[in-house]
Parts: structure tokens; C-alpha cells; sequence
């Protein structure tokens, strides 16, 4: 499944770059570097495919490149990019407060910052131009490891010379950060996001603001938000992490099998095409197309429009419920469920109901959005309650909306 919106038939891009983070990597050799190396293979591949431009002008890593910000676990991933670079694409990468700056505060005689620096040889806050448009990115500070006020009055200078060069161009922004209460993972109890350039970026409707952190999958269809300007999650090449309901940090099993990007693509007329992908399989999850100049007020993906353009999800006709016993649970398994729109089904939910239909019990499972397999069946453990007499099982998406229930009747009062 692609969607919501494909690229337009006449779409010719003139541009294109990968977009990753939370690589995670802890030393030469291991996973990480090697879904580095598969994503940068990957992404040069889609882009040989495309006859009308086979380039690739850009990686854009957004922060947590490493696990604790060593400087072997620097040098391991430096020496993974140099491996697959080609000549033509420029890398861009932010350093954050987290994983690439464990040590900050503890003794330690350079920070994370500086072990890039001295390693890579790249700037940490840089503005490029890259195929006539601007690219921004804004790492930690030395000072403090958070984004100091210096920061802020960069920013905002970078901001106006873009506007004023490229007015009606995007502008796109890289923070290691989610921008609070934007994409998926991004508000004050999630505990992924911050504060700092919010005032800032609000002025910039033509800004496209890159963050990963959360882990949250990219092809949440609330990991694209706009209001002000366009946020976008980056997902995350180590695992996933989720937020349900009023429950954090969600690990679900599977969780680990993450290799989340994005390729974007921009064309001579500004129209950008943001493809999320699977860097496993080589598979788009998900496609959107933002057009520039924007206008706020024409938005197409505000978290309003984005639920009003949803769909409950579908179980198959002929589904049923099969339901195991053992000391302590229900193990409750239901066929696949089917989206309703162009959005990935979320998650199952299971409730014990009494005989006045009473929800006594529930519990829950994630379908596995965030890579690409064809799963027929999951399984949601229900907790044995006593007077629970039927069990309902329904398929969510990310905006609540459920399917029409399965339900089957408990064998015997537990």
C-alpha cells in the first residue's frame, strides 16, 4: 500500500536526497552499519531507476548516528558513508545532546560535537545550497549540549537569506528533534519533542523541518503535520517505538526489524515528493506531494484533514476467531485486517465483555506497519477475567476509528 497521494504523472524531479536517522551504531561491523550501508546502496538504486534523473544529490542523517558518540562509533560510521559515497552527493548530519553526546557533563575531554568534527571533516550548523534550493541543520551546542540562543539568531538569519533567495522554494530544515506537539512522538508526554525553534520555523511556511528521535514509524500517517510549516519524522534505521493511547515507549515484538527512510524529490516547478521506504525490502510504504509556494490555509495534510481523508479498517468477509487457553490468558487470534483508506491499519484491540455486554478486560496488539511482510494473522493476549463471557476484537487505525467487531463466545466462566 502507497499512499495517500502519488507523485503526479508529469512529475519530472531535478533534485533528490535520502533522509535517515537514529543509525545507533556501536561498532565497525555491526547491524547498524550495516542497514547504513543497505540504505545508501538502496537509495542509489531507486535513484539509477529513474531514467528522466538518475542522481542522488544528498544524505541528510539526522542525529543518533551513533550509540554513546565515541569516537570509534564515529569513525565506524564515517568509514560505512565513505564506503558506499559516490562524488556527486553531498552529506549533511546533525549531532544531538543524545547517543552522539552520552559522555556530555561526564568528565570527558571532547564532546560528541568535536569527535565528529575531527573525524568527518563536516560542519555541524551548516546552510547549503544543493540544486538551487537550501538545505539547513542545526546540531546541540558545544556550551550545553541543548540549542543556545546563538543557535536561535542563526537560524532565524539562514531562514530570511533562503526566503529571500528562493521565495518560492522549499526550505528544508534537519534537528535531531521533533518540533513539540507537530508529527507522531512529538507532544510534552510523549517526550520527544522540544520547543526551541518553534517560534521561528512558524514564520517559514515554505519551511520542510526533518526530525527523528521518537523512532515513531514515518508511515504513521501522523508522521507528516502541517500547521505552520510542513514536519516531517524520519522513522529510524535501529527499531520502532510507539505511543498508545495513554501508554509510552510502546517496544512492541518485531520491533528491531526497523530500516525506515525517506527519499524526496523536488522538480522545476517546486513540487516535492516525499517517499517513505522499507530499506529491508526496497518497498515504499507511503507517498506525499507538497507544492510551493505554500499557503497554510490550503494545507493538505493537517492532522484534521489527514483524519477526515481516513477510513475504519476491514476484516475479510469471512473472518472468525480462533482462541487458545492457558493459566493466566486468552489468546486470542485474528485474521489480518484490511485498511480502510490509503493509511496503514494500526492496531488490534481485544475486550472481554460480561453477559450485559460490559467491557471487563482488553488489551492489545500493533500490526507491523513499520516494515513490509504479508502477516495473515495476529495474536492479542487477553487476561483472564472472571464473568467474561464473549471476547470482540476490532482493528484500529491511527485515528481510533475501529472495524465492525469479531466476536466469539468464551468456552467456560474462568
Amino acid at each position: 500500500m502507497v499512499g495517500p497521494d502519488p507523485a503526479p504523472a508529469a512529475f519530472r524531479p531535478v533534485l533528490r536526497f535520502c533522509v535517515c536517522s537514529d543509525l545507533h551504531i556501536k561498532e565497525a561491523g555491526d547491524e547498524q552499519t550495516r542497514r547504513l550501508k543497505t540504505l545508501m546502496e538502496t537509495a542509489y538504486a531507486i535513484a539509477a531507476a529513474d531514467e528522466s534523473y538518475d542522481r542522488l544529490d544528498a544524505f541528510l542523517f539526522a542525529g543518533d548516528l551513533t550509540n554513546k558518540g565515541t569516537p570509534a562509533q564515529f569513525e565506524a560510521f564515517w568509514d560505512t558513508v565513505q564506503s558506499a559515497l559516490r562524488k556527486e552527493t553531498a552529506v549533511i548530519a546533525c549531532v544531538p545532546r543524545y547517543h552522539d553526546n552520552w559522555e556530555f557533563g561526564k568528565g570527558g575531554e571532547k564532546t560528541g560535537l568535536r569527535h565528529f568534527r575531527d573525524i568527518t571533516g563536516l560542519s555541524t550548523d551548516i546552510h547549503l545550497t544543493i540544486g538551487g534550493l537550501h538545505f539547513l541543520s542545526v546540531s546541540t551546542s558545544e556550551k550545553d549540549c541543548y540549542y543556545d540562543r546563538k543557535q536561535k539568531r542563526w537560524l532565524k538569519r539562514e531562514l530570511k537569506k533562503a526566503a529571500k533567495d528562493t521565495p518560492d522554494a522549499p526550505v528544508f530544515v534537519m534537528q535531531h528533534e521533533h518540533v513539540r506537539d507537530t508529527v507522531y512522538g512529538s507532544t510534552r508526554f510523549d517526550g520527544w519533542g522540544l520547543t526551541h525553534f518553534t517560534k521561528i520555523l512558524a514564520k517559514h511556511p515554505n519551511v520542510v523541518h526533518f526530525s527523528g528521535h521518537s523512532h515513531y514509524p514515518l508511515n504513521d500517517p501522523r508522521s507528516v503535520f502541517q500547521k505552520d510549516f510542513t514536519a516531517i519524522g524520519t522513522g529510524a534505521l535501529s527499531y520502532a517505538e510507539f505511543t498508545v493511547g495513554a501508554e509510552r515507549t510502546v517496544h512492541p515484538p518485531q520491533c528491531e526489524t526497523m530500516s525506515q527512510g525517506w527519499i524526496v524529490e523536488a522538480d522545476q516547478e517546486h513540487t516535492v515528493v516525499l517517499r517513505g521506504y522499507d530499506f529491508f525490502s526496497g518497498d515504499c510504504l507511503c507517498s506525499y506531494v507538497l507544492r510551493f509556494p505554500a499557503k497554510k490555509e490550503a494545507f493538505p495534510y493537517t492532522p484534521a484533514r489527514q483524519e477526515a481523508r481516513s477510513a475504519p479498517p476491514v476484516f475479510p468477509a469471512d473472518a472468525v476467531l480462533q482462541m487458545e487457553e492457558t493459566d493466566d490468558a486468552y489468546q486470542i487470534t485474528c485474521p489480518a485486517a484490511q485498511s480502510g483508506d490509503s493509511f496503514p491499519v494500526f492496531l488490534y484491540r481485544a475486550e472481554g465483555r460480561d453477559a450485559n455486554d460490559k467491557v471487563l478486560q482488553s488489551a492489545y496488539t500493533l500490526h507491523e506497519y513499520w516494515f513490509t511482510h504479508d502477516k495473515p494473522f495476529y495474536t492479542i493476549p487477553l487476561p483472564k477475567t472472571p464473568g467474561v463471557k464473549t471476547v470482540a476484537v476490532r482493528a484500529e487505525n491511527a485515528y481510533g476509528m475501529a472495524s465492525t467487531p469479531i466476536t466469539k463466545e468464551v468456552p467456560s466462566d474462568v
